[in-house]
């Protein structure tokens, strides 16, 4: 259906909330009488059908990050967590033109206060895009946190699309739930990629397309690999002297990376001095890979229209799909994040939302 005005929503919603710092278990709660927000100027209200559980949202709930957001203007409790966008627009705000009431999207948020653990969530407008027909409400959420904020890592260290074809990209973690779409995106665009995995995990990656699957239990990646052009960092950051030891020097390569101390410097410091050191340490990490006229960055999820629309075309060709490992209903989002923060999901945690 599309309709040029919004069915009446009703007034309050479930949405999974927390109302303080703490493990999953003991801070979640599912709350039945939510008020559903309203959408400002260029903004959308969704009615969700699905989302899904990024390591980030863990962090959060345990006080990851809370300086930056309160300096922001985004913090405080309750706290509905949450990033991914999947579902039909009910509402749209003033000034909004492209997305109609009555259409499937898809997309990610900003962290907000608002987010996307319940049944209706707010997001810019030209933050979602139409969902693809070839994608289902739980794959579309699947996709595009994770990928924005991988694609934001590959970007620092200087990859571009339209010179993708015949680059040689190092991804570490190949089958967690940034892993299993980033793979699939890159190879999509001509890339020649290697990955690491564990033993479960090393079959999904050649199945997704890897050229190059290294079982970390059992091999060491810089052993194997060398003279890539960009080596991204998904997972632990421990291993940046490896991952820069497989670059080759020279312009056009790069390392960028998703786990860095920005966020942590900030929480334990505060803004001035946390901030100045962070920005001491990725300056002095730029300097040393200049030297040897390498890029280097550190990225953070942002929202990206193009590139998200990049993915939209390479889900509906078929050249990308969303891996699934659980999918969780809304009432057990604690063992949902559980399950994540444990580290063994093959793919994205969903929930499904109805």
């Amino acid at each position: 259906m599309h309709s040029s005005t919004a069915p009446t929503t009703p007034s309050h919603m479930r949405a999974a909330e927390i109302g303080r710092f703490g493990t999953a278990q003991d801070v979640f709660e599912v709350a039945e009488n939510a008020p559903v927000p309203a959408p400002g100027h260029g903004e959308v209200l969704v009615r969700q059908r699905a989302t899904s559980v990024n390591p980030i949202d863990c962090r959060r709930r345990g006080g990851y990050g809370h300086k930056l957001m309160k300096l922001r203007g985004i913090a405080g409790f309750p706290l509905t967590l949450g990033n991914d966008v999947s579902g039909d627009v009910v509402a749209v705000g003033p000034g909004v033109t492209g997305v109609r009431v009555g259409e499937a999207v898809f997309g990610a948020k900003e962290p907000s206060r608002q987010g996307t653990y319940a049944e209706y969530c707010v997001v810019k407008a030209d933050q979602v895009i139409r969902k693809p027909d070839a994608l289902s409400y739980a794959e579309a959420a699947a996709l595009p946190y994770a990928f924005l904020s991988a694609w934001a890592a590959l970007r620092a260290a200087g990859f571009r699309p339209e010179t993708a074809a015949g680059k040689r990209v190092f991804l570490q973690g190949g089958s967690g739930g940034t892993g299993v779409v980033t793979l699939q995106v890159c190879k999509a665009l001509g890339a020649h990629v290697a990955t690491t995995a564990g033993p479960a995990g090393v079959d999904l990656c050649r199945e997704l397309g890897a050229d190059e699957v290294i079982n970390y239990r059992t091999q060491d990646f810089s052993r194997q690999l060398n003279d890539f052009d960009f080596a991204i960092c998904l997972a632990d950051q421990a291993e940046e002297a490896k991952m820069l030891s497989i670059l080759r020097g020279g312009p056009g390569a790069g390392y960028g990376t998703l786990v860095h101390p920005l966020m942590p410097l900030v929480d334990q410091k505060g803004l001035f001095r946390g901030g100045v050191q962070a920005a001491a340490t990725l300056m002095s990490r730029r300097l040393a890979q200049a030297r040897r006229r390498r890029g280097y960055g550190w990225a953070l999820f942002k929202p990206d229209r193009a590139a998200l629309e990049m993915l939209a075309r390479l889900t509906g060709e078929g050249r990308v799909k969303a891996v699934i490992d659980q999918t969780y209903p809304l009432s057990d989002i604690a063992d949902a994040q559980d399950y994540v923060e444990r580290g063994r999901a093959k793919g994205k945690v969903v929930v499904a939302i109805g």
